[in-house]
């Protein structure tokens, strides 16, 4: 009969340290793998936003809704073209997992709350408030419809702590402790959101979608009249 032979402590210490050290090289791969399914399920979210946007500006002469003005913003106005118009799962990029009203302060990763009318709504995803037909911010900066010179350049719908926001060619970078201080400031903070590796993704006015650095947020179109030296613009990420 065979005498089984045991570890010893020290091929026992071996073995815990081989698996500690696959496990840290694992690990970085494993977050990276679950970064980018996070990054394709929001480029999933915005190309069904892309879908309904377009329907309806197929119904109103490739015009856009008004955006705050009298209710008609997007919460309320493109609920017909869901399937379902009680699910809000295409609200919120899955990067954005922190509820507002829950953590009380702006991050990469929070979600907006908007009172609606129709109860209130939450989110994690902003328009371009000059792609709405209300002129709150100037007549002559506005698109207001879908057929326009260079609208593959023109930012419709992406990642935001707002609902909307009106960026102007002045508006600088948030500041930097750590993460994007995102809750306070020029309209440009409201989507320089740091949701997908130093980038977010974006939905055009031509209904495409791709992902944009934080420092090309500068470079796009946001109205009419944009026009700016990106070479200022110091975005830490």
């Amino acid at each position: 009969m065979c005498k089984r032979k045991a570890f010893t402590l020290i091929e026992l210490l071996m073995v815990i340290a081989i698996i500690a050290l696959l496990l840290s090289i694992l690990m970085p791969a494993l977050q990276r793998v679950k970064r980018q399914a996070r990054a394709a399920a929001c480029m999933t979210n915005l190309k069904q936003w892309a879908l309904i946007l377009s329907m309806h500006t197929d119904e109103h002469n490739g015009r856009f809704h008004k955006g705050l003005a009298g209710g008609h913003h997007r919460t309320v106005v493109l609920r017909p073209y869901f399937s379902d118009p009680n699910d809000t799962r295409l609200f919120c990029c899955p990067s954005a997992t922190k509820h507002i009203d829950d953590v009380g302060q702006w991050g990469n990763d929070t979600a907006w709350v908007f009172d609606s009318g129709m109860g209130r709504d939450h989110g994690s995803y902003g328009t371009n408030g000059f792609v709405e037909t209300n002129t709150r911010q100037g007549e002559h900066k506005h698109w207001k419809s879908r057929d326009v010179r260079g609208a593959a350049e023109i930012p419709l719908f992406l990642a935001s702590n707002r609902l909307d926001g009106w960026p102007e060619a002045w508006d600088e970078p948030p500041s930097w402790d750590g993460q994007f201080n995102t809750g306070q400031g020029d309209n440009i903070r409201r989507f320089c959101m740091d949701r997908h590796t130093g980038s977010v993704n974006c939905l055009f006015l031509d209904f495409s979608v791709s992902k944009v650095g934080l420092k090309g947020l500068w470079k796009l179109r946001w109205h009419r009249e944009w026009t700016r030296d990106i070479s200022s613009i110091n975005v830490p990420v």
